[in-house]
């Protein structure tokens, strides 16, 4: 039995994530679908890319991945088909892809009448594309008729990481400002907006109230706030870069 994950900024008060159901149900009957997120904040792709690399990767393979978070639906981004290691992405190429997928990963344009409605709305792609897309892929069949092969463009803003240096790419419910930033690469400390924090094991190696540096679900680092909100504290935006600490540079 296929899965089919959905990630959207749909929200959950209009019938835009049952329609996307609907079209699964209909074309591939014998689908599981799992709501991965639908309160992206609307139109934000670097969100979404995010969500979608770090959950991914707990889903068996041969999963497909829908993504629909598209502020430019109906313009000159291509509908796609990825895969990755696996498993297959579906959504437009916004960079939405662009933590999961290489530019030279197998892509295909989503152009066959067979993965797309009879009827396309220009401002529906989920729908219309994208859910019918996924319930091709789902039924077995073969995804190299789906279009030619593509290569992808999408990007996000804070483009490619440079080695030795990473940046803050997310922020979670809870506050937590999320690094690209690997462990490996950060030695004992970091530094971030005129901060330098060592990297402790949890938010109980410091005082409430205190900045900490931590290794997160994601096997980056994460700067938070015990018992509060990291975002709030530092007020800094996505993209902002984070350093290994200078060796012997003291913590503050």
């Amino acid at each position: 039995m296929a899965i089919i994950t959905l990630t959207t900024d749909f929200g959950t008060r209009d019938g835009y994530v049952g329609a996307v159901k609907g079209v699964i149900a209909r074309l591939a009957p014998d689908t599981t679908i799992v709501d991965i997120a639908h309160d992206i904040p609307r139109g934000d792709v670097a969100h979404a890319a995010w969500v979608v690399s770090t959950s991914c990767q707990e889903f068996p393979h041969g999963t497909i991945h829908v993504v629909v978070v598209d502020p430019g639906v109906g313009g000159a981004r291509h509908e796609v088909i990825v895969k990755v290691v696996g498993h297959w992405f579906v959504g437009p190429d916004n960079g939405a892809f662009a933590y999961v997928a290489e530019r030279v990963s197998d892509a295909w344009a989503i152009e066959s009448a067979a993965f797309r409605a009879k009827r396309v709305n220009r401002t529906f792609h989920g729908r219309d594309i994208f859910a019918p897309a996924a319930a091709a892929i789902a039924r077995g069949v073969d995804v190299t008729s789906a279009g030619p092969m593509v290569r992808l463009t999408g990007a996000l803003p804070w483009g490619t990481r440079a080695r030795g240096q990473g940046r803050i790419v997310h922020v979670d419910h809870y506050g937590n400002l999320v690094t690209d930033l690997p462990p490996g690469e950060a030695g004992d400390a970091v530094t971030v907006a005129g901060h330098t924090l060592p990297i402790v094991g949890t938010y109980e190696d410091v005082a409430p109230g205190e900045l900490l540096a931590y290794v997160g679900s994601a096997r980056t680092i994460e700067i938070a706030v015990r018992d509060g909100r990291a975002d709030a504290r530092l007020d800094v935006p996505r993209g902002t870069v984070v350093l290994p600490a200078a060796v012997g540079e003291p913590y503050r």
